[in-house]
C-alpha cells in the first residue's frame, strides 16, 4: 500500500483533502528514531530506561558546572566585546556628527555668499543695462546743429 505524507507548511493549509497522517503515542516511541529499539530488538525495560536517564542526567550536572564556567567566560567575553563596539560607535558618530555639523555651518555661509553674490549680479546687471542705454542714445544723437550756408 502506498504512503503518502502530506506536504505542510508552517502557517499554510495543507493542500491536499485527506489529512491522514500517521499519529505516534509516547508510549510507543518513534521506532526508528529511539535509543531504547534498535532494529528487531525489544524496547528496553523501563526500569533500565529510568536508570539509564538518571545516570545521564548525573554526568550531565559534573558537565553543566564546566559549561556553566564556559558559559560566564563567554558571556563575559561577549559583554566585553559589545562595550568595545558600543564605545567604537559612540566616538565614530560624535566625530562624525561634529564633521557633519561643520560642514552644515560651512554650507550655510557658502549659501549666504551665493545669495548676496546674486543680489550683487543682479544689481550690476540692470546698471549695465542702463548705461547701454544711455551709450546708444548718446551715439545717436546729435550735438552739433545743422547749420545751412
Amino acid at each position: 500500500m502506498e504512503t503518502r505524507s502530506p506536504n505542510i507548511v508552517a502557517g499554510e493549509a495543507s493542500e491536499t483533502d485527506d489529512d491522514e497522517a500517521e499519529v505516534i503515542s509516547v508510549e510507543k516511541g518513534i521506532t526508528h528514531i529511539s535509543p531504547s529499539y534498535a532494529g528487531n530488538e525489544p524496547p528496553m525495560s523501563p526500569a533500565y530506561t529510568f536508570a539509564r536517564e538518571a545516570v545521564e542526567s548525573s554526568s550531565v550536572t559534573a558537565a553543566s558546572d564546566e559549561e556553566l564556567q564556559r558559559l560566564h567566560v563567554r558571556r563575559a567575553m561577549n559583554e566585553r566585546c559589545i562595550s568595545m563596539l558600543n564605545e567604537f560607535i559612540h566616538t565614530t558618530v560624535i566625530s562624525v556628527s561634529k564633521q557633519l555639523n561643520e560642514t552644515d555651518n560651512f554650507l550655510m555661509k557658502s549659501q549666504m555668499v551665493l545669495q548676496n553674490t546674486t543680489v550683487s549680479v543682479k544689481k550690476m546687471n540692470e546698471n549695465t543695462h542702463q548705461m547701454k542705454s544711455k551709450l546708444q542714445d548718446i551715439l545717436t544723437s546729435s550735438f552739433l546743429p545743422n547749420i545751412n550756408i
